[in-house]
């Protein structure tokens, strides 16, 4: 009956919350992401048996899968930590109910293996399984192999819950992720030369089958017993206090009605961890060109590559404006403060932050010139266009952000989805679609004209741009203290 309850709860939590135009359009998105990754899928797991065969590998195709499932595996992981929800509740009111822990963390972990992450993996094994045991396979090993693979589908859920809730565990994937495909670039050793007898283990074996079910139900129990040792009123309410750390700043001076807000932003960079772990991410964004940059594909995806160098903290950390606000974003609404200096204080940050990431990048003079010089060319863009998108999007974002180390049970979603996605696209298109106008004209160098030209162009006109985004954020100012109140 309990469980009843739970469910009858969040159908009406469901149908009582935000019905905004916005929101319709994340949804239909949203499906029609899923419609697409789940015939693509079920497309792959058709056809790709009879590829490996007709390629004449020399392996049997089970074992030519397993091999780079490592890679799959970390690819879905790191969507799974953007994109897939963790538990979340407002639990406090069960708290003090007669109901046991156990049955709050066991509903609201257990609802989060119904994602369509979880789901979709199916529309690939149950193809490939079929045609082949229908090829004159091994039947029982077969299908030992595909619930073994699906038992590590459910082992990745959990630990990209873990990832979003515990620190240790997300630096540690991380590490083990970054050294294996390290290892792999600079062919000191290829990691999947040992990894795929763990993935093809079931299929050699099938009473190892049971060694994976063992396996997945120790990772359940972890995750279970994670948020259940933090589930005490007690630890939800107490404020943990630690060391402050005292910084004047007095060099920010010199922006003057701004210096307040800054201040304010950088501190909450060097005390608070989420902020921390965001500008880290950034800093590893400058190396994305360094791993995926080759002649071959330095036409077609130099912007790509140049805009993720560049622009990491631009996507990471604006994108966020005013979210990183949310918990005193009341209090600052009845503060006698403009929103022109609010947000001006918000694009200087970013345009800070932005200007940094450029310099860094200056190591791609010894890789590509090219290349070094579209990072320039793309810095300038991302500072005087793609600086004012991200304050536009930010006013439609609407999603709180619990910043506290005490409330991280249940408290808080991972701010990452598809809203963030669709509001992104258009600070990665009109890079492309400048730079493909100034390369039809000149090969290159009017791309790389065009790029400068409009982000100069874009800090001459900054008047009218805030002017036109501060409109937005004064219409949706109520909307936004009502989401970031709930």
């Amino acid at each position: 009956m309990t469980y009843q309850w739970f469910i009858t709860l969040e159908r009406k939590r469901i149908a009582r919350g935000n019905k905004s135009s916005m929101d319709l359009v994340v949804r239909i998105f949203k499906w029609l992401g899923i419609a697409y990754l789940t015939a693509m899928m079920f497309l792959l797991g058709w056809i790709s048996y009879y590829a490996i065969v007709e390629d004449e590998v020399g392996v049997p195709p089970i074992a030519f899968v397993s091999r780079y499932l490592l890679y799959y595996f970390a690819i879905e992981l790191m969507m799974r930590f953007f994109l897939q929800k963790g538990p979340v509740a407002s639990i406090k009111p069960f708290l003090i109910l007669n109901i046991t822990r156990s049955k709050i963390v066991t509903f609201y972990v257990g609802k989060t293996f119904l994602s369509a992450f979880n789901i979709i993996q199916l529309f690939f094994l149950i193809p490939f399984t079929v045609i082949a045991i229908q090829a004159e396979e091994n039947a029982l090993a077969i299908l030992a192999w595909a619930l073994s693979m699906y038992c590590i589908v459910f082992i990745m859920h959990c630990v990209g819950i873990l990832m979003s809730a515990y620190a240790p565990v997300f630096y540690c994937v991380i590490g083990f992720v970054g050294l294996c495909f390290g290892l792999h670039y600079f062919e000191i050793v290829d990691p999947t030369v040992y990894t795929v007898h763990f993935y093809q283990l079931a299929y050699q074996y099938p009473l190892s089958l049971f060694a994976y079910l063992l396996l997945l139900a120790g990772f359940i129990w972890s995750t279970h017993r994670f948020y259940l040792k933090r589930l005490y009123l007690d630890d939800l309410e107490k404020v943990r206090v630690k060391e402050g750390i005292a910084l004047e700043m007095k060099w920010l001076d010199r922006f003057g009605r701004y210096a307040a807000f800054l201040r304010n932003d950088i501190r909450l960079i060097i005390r608070n961890k989420r902020a921390r772990i965001t500008v880290l991410m950034s800093f590893l964004f400058l190396f994305y060109a360094l791993f995926m940059f080759s002649a071959e594909n330095m036409s077609s995806m130099s912007v790509f590559f140049a805009f993720f160098s560049t622009g990491g903290f631009l996507m990471l950390f604006g994108q966020y404006v005013p979210s990183w606000d949310s918990a005193y974003y009341p209090l600052l609404m009845t503060q006698n403060v403009m929103y022109r200096d609010y947000l001006m204080s918000k694009w200087l940050i970013i345009a800070l932050g932005t200007c940094i990431s450029t310099l860094l990048c200056f190591f791609y003079f010894f890789i590509d010139l090219q290349l070094f010089y579209l990072m320039i060319a793309m810095g300038v863009f991302n500072i005087g266009i793609n600086g004012y998108l991200v304050l536009w999007g930010g006013a439609y974002l609407k999603t709180p952000m619990d910043l506290t180390a005490a409330k991280n049970v249940f408290g808080d979603a991972n701010s990452f989805n598809l809203r963030v996605m669709l509001i992104s696209i258009p600070k990665i298109v009109l890079p492309f679609l400048f730079y493909g106008l100034g390369t039809w004209i000149y090969p290159f160098w009017g791309g790389f004209a065009l790029l400068i030209l409009v982000g100069i162009a874009g800090l001459f006109i900054h008047r009218f741009v805030f002017q036109a985004i501060e409109k937005i954020y004064q219409k949706e100012k109520y909307a936004t203290l009502v989401a970031f109140k709930k």
